[in-house]
């Protein structure tokens, strides 16, 4: 789905942009959400349900409000750079910088948040990851994933990417991100719901524990 990053890239300059006109100088709600769906999961602990969830501290608000404006402006430069590339090279670009970015904030968190706050909020990424978490090598261990699973789980993969390939494609030649954004969340969800439905009682069951209280991050 690494995709949609193209699709909200272009929302999240406009909501970046903005922040000169939000209150008390805090970048808005919106561009916290476009850097995280642009970025990963783990760019959520900007959301500010998600540092009301955490408890920060008032020094730990300060520090990762910090590390937020410093990141926006990281964005603005990557923006700036895809501008006028193509679809091909802003891909390129995006899969260099994620790894980068992803890195920088991994260790600020690691140095910034408590060990309870930082087991939070891996559950709230995978929340937001949703079944799809299944793709990742260390919650298949987890959850003894078998090998028969992996592969039913791939084929629901490459079902997903099929049925959004359409508007990939009305998004790269011009469509509305905001228009087109709930129509393949509409579909992951659903095909989330297929992932699901390939675990044992026992695997759902501790899933959902790894998951944990549920958070709303509807804006």
């Amino acid at each position: 789905m690494r995709n949609v990053a193209v699709i909200v890239i272009t929302t999240m300059l406009v909501a970046v942009t903005g922040r000169a006109a939000a209150s008390e100088g805090q970048a808005p709600e919106a561009a916290r959400r476009h850097l995280q769906e642009a970025f990963g999961k783990q760019f959520v602990v900007f959301r500010g349900k998600v540092q009301e969830e955490l408890v920060l501290s008032d020094e730990q608000k300060k520090k990762v409000e910090d590390e937020l404006e410093e990141r926006l402006r990281d964005g603005m430069k990557l923006f700036q750079k895809l501008e006028g590339l193509g679809q091909e090279e802003r891909e390129k670009e995006l899969a260099e910088y994620r790894p980068k970015v992803r890195e920088k904030l991994a260790a600020f968190l690691k140095a910034t948040l408590k060990e309870d706050q930082l087991k939070r909020l891996r559950q709230i990424e995978l929340q937001l990851e949703g079944a799809f978490a299944l793709g990742q090598p260390e919650i298949r261990k987890e959850l003894q994933i078998t090998d028969e699973q992996v592969m039913k789980f791939m084929a629901v993969v490459k079902e997903l990417q099929k049925t959004v390939e359409p508007l990939m494609k009305e998004a790269r030649s011009g469509g509305n991100p905001e228009e087109i954004r709930p129509k393949v969340m509409k579909i992951r969800k659903e095909h989330e719901g297929k992932i699901e439905a390939l675990l044992t009682d026992a695997q759902k069951k501790q899933w959902q524990e790894m998951l944990g209280k549920a958070v709303s991050l509807d804006d």
